[in-house]
């Protein structure tokens, strides 16, 4: 099975001289962007993907980085946050800091969104030390141009120039821990003196993708942030109900080793979150009402679902589930609440959780309470009569742009 990624690490480490005095008492991640600080919004996009660590190296005014983020939770990744004592450049910070990352992790820059499958990435890295992502095209006279061939291996980098459309680098590259035997010690930049030389021997491969994307490093482009980021935020949504959709309905399925995933189930996944839109689960879980087994069971079963989708470059961003059922065994389950499908209170909760784009968004069940509670939330419902998952939902998603 594919690794799954367990730690993204952003540098946060940037002074900004191009935004003038909007960084003399804050770090560039920090500037505000649309009301809150730019990281605000990188770090609720990284967790999205479902990474338990999240670590910000800090160096300019690390200190006002660590205050706000130190020991945070942001759905379910816990964030942490190391200061280097001087600056050391892109890449010096990870040598610096070795002995808390992964063996291989995620590194992004902290001053770029690049709308990407994060979890997509490793899939690209076969024997290469660094896997970059890649906007396909940009105007090449802010950016330098990477040289990568049909097979994704990187084999150099162009400077800037007004002639050239890309591709770029994106800020987001899936990097082996092995890669600190090619940093040298004292400030050491990742893009200018690590990235060619691992170019040189063959080592870097790049993956390339037509998301979005924008760097806040100068204000025109931080000014272009205040509508562009929380635009990038807002997408639409697919609601899958779970038993008969994404795993079969056997009967109250609880147990990983006895589950059967529906065909084309990862795949399905896999395509809504390479298309930008968010997926969430909504099932009913009556079982718990009925004594068949523990509450805490679903979030076995959940928790063994997201690690076989991680490992196939896909991810759910929520699983919401309703345990209650009105002839339940315990008094606390036995209740006939709005979140218990045909009812829409589980999708509602996830609208008013996040920044869905409800107009364009919809909802996937195998039975008429799932499209009820569609219908109830204001949504499209779309009845799945079994087989492979993805070829249902690929037209679907084809028809909602």
């Amino acid at each position: 099975m594919p690794e799954v990624p367990a730690q993204a690490a952003i540098l946060v480490g940037g002074r900004g001289t191009r935004l003038g005095s909007l960084t003399d008492a804050i770090p560039k991640p920090m500037v505000e962007v649309a009301g809150r600080p730019f990281l605000d919004w990188l770090i609720e996009e990284v967790s999205r993907f479902g990474f338990p660590r999240i670590t910000l190296l800090a160096g300019y005014l690390g200190h006002t980085i660590a205050e706000r983020y130190d020991g945070k939770q942001v759905r379910g990744s816990r964030i942490e946050v190391l200061i280097e004592p001087q600056p050391l450049g892109t890449a010096g910070g990870l040598k610096l800091f070795a002995d808390h990352l992964e063996d291989r992790f995620l590194l992004l820059n902290g001053d770029t969104r690049f709308d990407v499958n994060l979890l997509d990435l490793p899939l690209h890295a076969g024997d290469a030390l660094a896997t970059l992502a890649l906007r396909r095209t940009a105007p090449g006279a802010r950016y330098g141009t990477v040289e990568v061939d049909a097979a994704g291996r990187i084999h150099g980098f162009a400077a800037r120039s007004p002639d050239r459309s890309g591709p770029i680098n994106g800020g987001i590259y899936w990097l082996s821990k092995a890669i600190l035997d090619h940093i040298g010690d004292g400030p050491v930049s990742m893009e200018s003196d690590v990235f060619p030389k691992l170019a040189e021997e063959g080592a870097l491969r790049g993956a390339l993708y037509d998301g979005d994307f924008i760097d806040i490093g100068i204000p025109d482009d931080l000014a272009a942030s205040q509508s562009m980021i929380p635009a990038m935020a807002r997408r639409p949504a697919v609601f899958l109900d779970r038993d008969g959709v994404l795993i079969e309905d056997t009967g109250w399925p609880h147990k990983p080793a006895e589950a059967r995933w529906m065909p084309g189930a990862a795949r399905a996944v896999k395509r809504l979150n390479d298309a930008g839109w968010l997926v969430f689960v909504v099932t009913n879980q009556a079982g718990v009402a009925k004594g068949f087994f523990p509450e805490s069971q679903v979030g076995v079963m959940h928790g063994w679902m997201a690690t076989t989708f991680a490992a196939a470059g896909a991810h759910v961003d929520a699983f919401e589930y309703c345990p209650n059922h009105p002839q339940a065994l315990e008094d606390r389950y036995r209740l006939d609440c709005g979140r218990r499908k045909p009812q829409p209170g589980m999708i509602r909760d996830l609208l008013a959780a996040w920044p869905v784009d409800a107009a364009r968004s919809f909802l996937v069940g195998d039975k008429d309470t799932d499209i009820e509670a569609a219908r109830a939330a204001g949504l499209p419902g779309h009845l799945f009569p079994g087989g492979d998952l993805d070829a249902f939902i690929a037209p679907l998603l084809e028809r909602a742009g």
